[in-house]
């Protein structure tokens, strides 16, 4: 009895993980994306002495969250007449979190900027912060 027990639970482990590692492949991430927005994740998980192994040991969670930072939002380029252009690298989208929508795209304007924000419907989110 005790051992089909173990059993079971390791065999209910290993389908959990398989799931996981799924979800991470599934969750598409543009490269040059990534390279612009690391700082933000190193930032919150430790700085770049801890990052690599916050990383290395939170595949899922990693994919969810570098997600969040690179595809929770886009830049709507020449929105206003007059401004900058803006450097999609300098948003910090958690900070307009508030302002996000549940079922229409946010659009959030920037003083000095011709670009805007623009969030996503927090009902397509796949992660939340």
């Amino acid at each position: 009895m005790k051992s089909n027990l173990k059993f079971l639970c390791f065999s209910a482990l290993m389908i959990l993980s398989f799931l996981s590692y799924s979800q991470v492949d599934q969750i598409k991430l543009n490269p040059e994306k990534v390279k612009k927005f690391i700082p933000y994740m190193e930032f919150k998980h430790g700085g770049v002495d801890y990052f690599p192994a916050w990383k290395e040991n939170n595949k899922l969670q990693y994919a969810k969250e570098m997600w969040y930072y690179t595809e929770s939002f886009y830049i709507k380029r020449n929105y206003l007449n007059e401004g900058i252009v803006l450097n999609e690298e300098i948003i910090d989208v958690t900070r307009f979190e508030s302002q996000r929508k549940e079922n229409e795209e946010t659009i959030v304007t920037l003083p000095g900027f011709k670009d805007v924000l623009v969030l996503i419907p927090a009902k397509n989110l796949i992660y939340k912060p």
